[in-house]
């Protein structure tokens, strides 16, 4: 086993739970702007200080106790807004335990993930007011209705909103109410001397949150997370990663996800940042340029498509090449101390805004071109890596240690280990220290299967580390690993990064499949762009062309590579694969897909391999007339 420990270059303030930083910051950065948003893209900003924000969190803790809510489990579902940030910030600072919900979920999942997490109370935007409606009787514990935003409902909505009173505590009828009332019925009690909430006891050890992983309503897994594993996780990136008070950060990523939770709405509370809600993916450019924004946290995709727009704007004004040739000198001079980067290229920052100069990119891997590209040009791109049962960033490039390609070292406080006995070599990525969950929600045996007797978390993930820099770097999963008949191990994350260099293949699964003569088989299926292909090649595209291409596609990349590796067959198709709200490919599903599409066709791969497999998929036969019939039957 190899192991590193995370190191602390910067001093961080001590706190226990959530409530206490946020304490902490109100006095260090009371009269700076906390928020601004939009309730609609038209609409002109609002803006909320330290000091306001905290106002209403106390006002609506207020009201919850009053209700005689504390305590409850309480859901909070709809896109980021400022009033998803209150809600889930006043529960976890005395009102209850939060269950944060995936909006994009659809409603039978929704509504059974509300009643597996036992869910009493839900704040909810207005798209869901009818879901919740029709499902009553499938969740029976759930008894008062918080809209968010009532203002957003078609036509204003027809619901009869209860108004707030204390007469409702014993009482056992289901409640709708509006935010706003809640709120101003919050601070007149607030100004009549309730002090209840602020008054309630914290445990930092107990359970503040309750968040479901990706999965279906039976597979998903509740994941219990503490203060002290997200201040913990505070303390590791705050100690690593250098960020000033003022610094204006885009809320782009969904706020349910522990990633923008803990770093877009905590971390950037506990600095003293600027957090601007985005109206919205197709606004994330017009809002950069808008609020003048400094640092943005992100997917590959997001980076991807900004370094795409670079790209295409350089090419279209002639400039690529300039580009090109001056990034040499100004790199050159930048290893004397001298950085002109943002005179240089300014014309290209500007069109982020002109200030943005930081970014945190998770979830994935990114092309580290595009983040050598960046900055190159004045842009930090800080890749990291996380899991949400680690509250959740275990490790990432820092302000003291940058190697694009890796994830950088643990954070501050946190210890990681890789499971191989050779320097360099692929292990399973183990975990320990405050920031690992409490366990997997009433599943006691799972969650003894990844957190040793030791208290190493078992992450599932594989990496390795380097002897030199002692970064670490994300290879594969454990179980996606495919193992040959020699007992060599291919990582398919590995294939897959090669075929998506290729612009034209929007996606592609890689897995072992094993022969008849129990040898086991590099196999892809891969999903192809045709509109991008044509663009490629400047020609149109059939099935046998498109088949040409990938089959030099493949011997290309198995050129690359050991002959152990190659992808020896496979398949493609127009039709984008099944995913996790998280965009994750179901591996299981696509798999067992083709497995059952060879069976009742009677196909072998030799006939198969470099075919387009939607006619296919799409050809009616026998045994899945039968089980159509089968299904009608059982409805």
């Amino acid at each position: 086993m190899q192991m590193i420990h995370g190191k602390q270059y910067f001093p961080v303030r001590s706190f226990t739970t959530l409530r206490e930083m946020l304490d902490q910051s109100v006095r260090l950065y009371g009269d700076q702007t906390a928020f601004r948003f939009r309730d609609k893209p038209a609409d002109p900003p609002q803006t909320r200080t330290y000091t306001d924000f905290r106002m209403e969190v106390d006002a609506l803790g207020t009201a919850l106790y009053a209700l005689g809510l504390s305590g409850s489990r309480i859901a909070v579902v709809g896109e980021n807004s400022y009033a998803w940030s209150l809600a889930f910030t006043t529960i976890v600072c005395g009102a209850g335990i939060a269950v944060p919900l995936d909006r994009l979920l659809p409603p039978e999942e929704l509504t059974g993930l509300i009643r597996r997490g036992g869910v009493e109370v839900i704040f909810y935007d207005p798209q869901f007011q009818e879901t919740l409606q029709q499902n009553l009787s499938e969740t029976a514990s759930l008894r008062v209705f918080v809209c968010m935003r009532p203002g957003k409902l078609p036509g204003g909505g027809d619901t009869d909103w209860t108004t707030p009173d204390e007469s409702l505590v014993h009482g056992t009828q289901t409640i709708w109410m509006r935010l706003d009332a809640l709120l101003a019925w919050g601070q007149n009690r607030l100004e009549s001397g309730d002090t209840s909430y602020r008054q309630a006891v914290i445990q930092p050890d107990a359970l503040m949150s309750l968040l479901f992983t990706s999965g279906t309503t039976s597979t998903a897994k509740a994941v219990m997370l503490s203060h002290t594993n997200v201040c913990a996780d505070i303390f590791g990136i705050a100690g690593m990663v250098k960020l000033e008070p003022g610094t204006r950060m885009l809320s782009v990523l969904p706020l349910h996800h522990t990633f923008e939770n803990t770093c877009g709405l905590f971390m950037a509370l506990y600095i003293g940042a600027e957090i601007h809600v985005a109206d919205g993916l197709r606004y994330i450019q017009k809002n950069m340029q808008e609020y003048g924004i400094d640092m943005v946290i992100g997917v590959p995709l997001l980076f991807a498509n900004f370094y795409a727009k670079v790209q295409q704007s350089l090419a279209k004004s002639g400039k690529d090449k300039l580009v090109r040739k001056l990034i040499p000198l100004t790199q050159g001079l930048r290893r004397v101390g001298i950085d002109l980067r943002r005179r240089v290229y300014r014309q290209i920052l500007d069109a982020f805004g002109g200030r943005l100069h930081l970014g945190i990119c998770g979830a994935a891997p990114i092309d580290p071109e595009i983040i050598r590209f960046f900055d190159a040009v004045g842009f930090h791109i800080l890749q990291g890596y996380g899991l949400t049962e680690t509250a959740p960033v275990v490790c990432g490039c820092n302000s003291k240690i940058f190697v694009p390609g890796t994830v950088g070292q643990p954070v501050a406080g946190v210890d990681v280990a890789i499971d191989a006995e050779q320097p360099g070599d692929d292990g399973e990525i183990l975990v320990r220290g405050p920031i690992v969950m409490q366990g997997y929600y009433e599943e006691p045996e799972l969650t003894a299967e990844v957190i040793d007797a030791d208290g190493w978390f078992h992450t599932g993930d594989l990496g390795r580390l380097d002897p030199k820099t002692k970064c670490i770097s994300i290879t594969g999963r454990v179980k996606s690993m495919i193992v040959l008949k020699n007992g060599k191990k291919v990582f398919p994350e590995e294939l897959e990064y090669l075929i998506g260099q290729a612009g034209w293949i929007k996606e592609s699964l890689v897995w072992g499949e094993t022969g008849q003569d129990g040898d086991v088989i590099v196999t892809a299926k891969l999903v192809v762009d045709r509109e991008r292909l044509k663009e490629t090649i400047g020609q149109e595209t059939d099935d046998s062309s498109i088949g040409a291409h990938l089959e030099k596609l493949i011997r290309d990349i198995n050129a690359r590579l050991p002959a152990f590796k190659g992808i020896r067959q496979y398949v493609f198709s127009f039709q984008e694969m099944v995913k996790t709200t998280t965009q994750k490919i179901r591996r299981p599903i696509e798999i067992g897909k083709i497995s059952d599409l060879m069976a009742r066709q009677k196909l072998r791969w030799q006939e198969l391999t470099g075919k387009n497999i939607d006619p296919i998929t799409e050809k009616p036969d026998t045994a899945s007339n039968q089980a159509t019939t089968e299904s009608k039957s059982t409805d």
